[in-house]
């Protein structure tokens, strides 16, 4: 009998500092064998449980004690099929919140980043599925379609039938946006907050 693989994860290597971590659970002559080892195959520690359900558990224990931080917020946090309010900062620092479905997510690397994760998802009222990597960032997911109100993140200095002036309440990458937008949404499933703070002393998300 041929190993099954059940799960199977890798974590770092690349352009990354760290050393790949390969996370791997797979059934063996009726066999459950679960192992954390680095790509020269040199293990860091292995466990051999009855069922397929052990394993998974086991599996689940060694991803997150040698994932990254935003790894570990996402794992297995999400369904797919389900719908979600996805709530990020976007390349230019201001807030974006993505109804999506949900298809998958993984963990990955990008350049010298090591805690990245791959999603898969279709965005609210297309019929193509995107990648996305995430990385280097605060983002909150809630459970369904959610809107938010443009109120919410700007001010209204004139309003009129011909014009309407609005400034954001924030600048760009300013933590306060994922704090404050935390409480405009309802059932989160995810709140993970990267704050880095600047020569100047302000805290950015």
């Amino acid at each position: 009998m041929l190993a099954r693989t059940i799960k199977h994860e890798e974590l770092k290597g690349g352009y990354t500092m760290g050393k790949k971590i390969i996370i791997d659970a797979c059934e063996i002559f009726g066999e459950f064998e679960v192992m954390a080892m680095y790509e020269d195959g040199k293990e860091l520690e292995s466990k051999t449980v009855t069922t397929e359900s052990e394993a998974i558990k086991v599996f689940d224990e060694l991803f997150l004690k040698y994932a990254e931080p935003l790894q570990c917020a996402l794992y297995n946090k999400l369904h797919s099929g389900k719908k979600y309010t996805l709530v990020y900062l976007n390349d230019f620092g201001f807030p974006v919140a993505e109804k999506i479905t949900f298809h998958s997510v993984r963990s990955s690397t990008y350049a010298q980043h090591s805690d990245v994760m791959e999603m898969i998802f279709t965005p609210y009222r297309k019929r193509t599925q995107y990648r996305k990597l995430f990385y280097n960032c605060s983002m909150m997911i809630f459970e369904g379609w959610q809107d938010l109100k443009e109120e919410e993140i700007k001010e209204t200095f004139e309003d009129n039938k011909n014009v309407k002036i609005t400034k954001s309440k924030y600048g760009c990458f300013d933590s306060r946006y994922i704090d404050d937008l935390e409480n405009c949404f309802k059932n989160p499933v995810v709140i993970f907050k990267n704050y880095k703070t600047g020569v100047n002393g302000k805290i950015y998300a």
